[in-house]
């Protein structure tokens, strides 16, 4: 990557690989979320976003789609994908 400064949204991507990476080298292997790393993640990197979640197994067997039971990072960015849209439908309904 250029050395460049980085933008507001080039760090925000930057973040979240950041983010999922470090969570994924913790325990299974180096590239994938296990239960466990998904978990600690959503608790600690997700509570507000994630509080309406109730059964984080089932959110993480819906995006686990070649259900080997870990989350590669085209997985994991669904999760974020689902979140952004989320985020948009309750600005919308505010009217920045």
């Amino acid at each position: 990557m250029a050395t460049d400064e980085l933008t507001e949204l080039e760090t925000a991507i930057e973040k979240t690989i950041t983010v999922f990476f470090t969570y994924a080298a913790k325990e299974g292997k180096k590239g994938t979320l296990t239960a466990g790393e998904f978990k600690e993640l959503v608790q600690l990197q997700l509570p507000n976003l994630m509080k309406d979640v109730p059964f984080l197994e089932e959110k993480m067997s819906e995006l686990d789609v070649n259900n080997d039971e870990e989350l590669k990072f085209c997985e994991y960015w669904r999760l974020i994908g689902e979140l952004a849209k989320a985020v948009q439908r309750e600005k919308v309904g505010k009217k920045w």
